[in-house]
């Protein structure tokens, strides 16, 4: 999917130097490129998954990567194979949607997937192979109450994360993911430095992150 991503966007598509489309990509092209893309589903399980349920049902046309699991029952072992899943498609995707939902702020690990899809690092190993920041969006469910996480909030207030209400999503969605893909490239406005809640460096012993990041 990667591949033909790249493929599609190095013969067809056209870019400004900032990264924005061009004015005159004609609309078929737009929605092409739209229906490559990855995104990687951030959201609190137990509450929220419905709301993942129903915009795969709105866009079936679109690839929506996640990897859900309830955090009541993991146990210390398995979260090594959990992080290593949900790095996997982080890799392969291009912009990471937070649902933001009553739960949200209070998830260690919604905090990890945001902190990991903020990340800018080059492969010790394979030089050519670099990580690059993801887009980031928010995407306020359809409830009374919203917990933004910290790391979330900071990179909306910084002009990084871009946000979208869940009433908006027939009008905006495509366009408020274009946003978010093309702020990548602003790496100035990324605010990445919070303490992360459930540090990895912890949960698996003495590996160090970049040991742990390059698994």
């Amino acid at each position: 999917m990667l591949k033909s991503f790249q493929r599609i966007r190095k013969s067809s598509i056209k870019m400004n130097k900032d990264g924005r489309l061009m004015p005159h990509l004609d609309k078929a092209k737009k929605n092409q490129l739209l229906k490559k893309r990855n995104y990687f589903m951030s959201y609190h399980h137990s509450s929220d998954y419905i709301y993942l349920q129903k915009l795969r049902e709105k866009f079936e046309n679109k690839k929506f990567a996640d990897y859900g699991f309830k955090e009541e029952d993991l146990g210390e072992s398995s979260k090594m194979l959990i992080s290593k899943k949900i790095q996997y498609r982080l890799w392969s995707s291009s912009v990471t949607i937070v649902l933001v939902g009553e739960m949200t702020g209070e998830s260690a690990w919604i905090d990890w997937e945001i902190w990991y899809s903020l990340q800018n690092f080059r492969d010790s190993k394979v030089p050519r192979r670099r990580y690059k920041p993801k887009g980031l969006l928010a995407l306020y469910l359809p409830i009374d109450k919203h917990n933004v996480p910290e790391r979330l909030q900071s990179n909306i207030d910084s002009g990084y994360a871009r946000e979208l209400h869940w009433d908006e999503i027939d009008n905006l969605f495509d366009e408020k993911v274009s946003e978010a893909y093309n702020n990548r490239l602003k790496l100035n406005l990324i605010k990445n430095d919070i303490p992360l809640k459930d540090d990895p460096r912890k949960i698996f012993g003495k590996l160090s992150l970049k040991k742990l990041f390059s698994l």
